[in-house]
């Protein structure tokens, strides 16, 4: 029996955030504005209250930006062009960073009595799902390094990580020995921060 199954997955690269998030710009002139905004790829949408035409910021101009409780900065990536836009999660020696980007799959064709996992579209539907990129930076550092995401086929995170943190041994035998997993990312630079030098 012949079938055909066409994926078709749409991202959206932009970091999630709601419209009309309370939001505080940091300007790199230092000059700060509080008001609403949100999120689109590289810039911000501004306004100083809701009745106010809305203002695009390029990251370019802005230190960091505030948006209901998250930071956001603008920096290098190791090994690409351009910047990116990066949600700060930690900060220490050892900072973290993450981008989530919503991703929309769908499946179209005939796929006969064909199950996947649960949670998976399949004819006429889809299913948006959300993809994490994690990255970290030393304070040494101008650009940031990809360590990983939560996507199933991604680089040897066990391998990434202990030449990113080859600088700590003790670190790097609790990753070695999978003490310390890609899903404990946090605990890894606390550690970092904390325990070594």
């Amino acid at each position: 029996m012949l079938f055909v199954v066409s994926l078709t997955s749409l991202l959206v690269p932009t970091p999630i955030a709601a419209q009309k998030e309370k939001t505080t710009l940091i300007f790199k002139d230092g000059s700060v504005k509080t008001g609403l905004g949100k999120l689109t790829g590289n810039r911000i949408k501004f306004r100083t209250n809701k009745k106010e035409k809305g203002v695009k910021y390029d990251f370019s101009l802005l230190k960091e930006a505030k948006l209901s409780g998250k930071t956001y900065v603008s920096l290098g990536v190791k090994g690409k062009e351009k910047p990116k836009v990066l949600e700060r999660l930690l900060v220490g020696k050892v900072y973290l960073y993450r981008t989530v980007d919503l991703v929309y799959t769908s499946y179209v064709g005939n796929l006969g009595g064909f199950r996947g996992r649960a949670g998976v579209g399949f004819v006429g539907g889809g299913q948006y799902y959300n993809i994490k990129n994690f990255y970290v930076r030393k304070k040494t550092e101008n650009e940031v390094t990809h360590l990983g995401s939560n996507q199933l086929f991604t680089k040897n995170f066990k391998q990434a990580a202990s030449n990113y943190f080859k600088d700590c041994p003790k670190l790097v035998k609790r990753i070695q020995n999978r003490a310390l997993k890609k899903r404990d990312l946090k605990e890894i630079v606390q550690f970092y921060n904390n325990q070594c030098h």
